[in-house]
């Protein structure tokens, strides 16, 4: 499915949107593409705040684990299993 704004990207289905809003991000409409979405004025703070949330807790969790090489190995073979 192609953006209904830009007709260029694709674009977040009804499932996409629900999983989103499901990890506590920002509720897309259907139909519109991540860049479409980011230039719309009412969704550009829900989804700049999901970002850096997001950002965060990957920078945590990569802290963490540089804290805990051997977690972090054993983590990744595990993986690999």
């Amino acid at each position: 499915m192609t953006c209904t704004r830009c007709g260029q990207r694709k674009a977040y289905t009804e499932a996409e949107a629900a999983a989103l809003a499901a990890k506590g991000g920002p509720v897309l409409p259907v139909g519109v593409c991540f860049p479409c979405a980011w230039q719309d004025g009412a969704l550009q703070p829900a989804l700049r705040e999901y970002a850096q949330r997001k950002k965060a807790e990957t920078i945590r969790r990569v802290r963490e684990l540089l804290v805990r090489p051997l977690e972090f190995i054993d983590r990744l073979v595990e993986r690999f299993r």
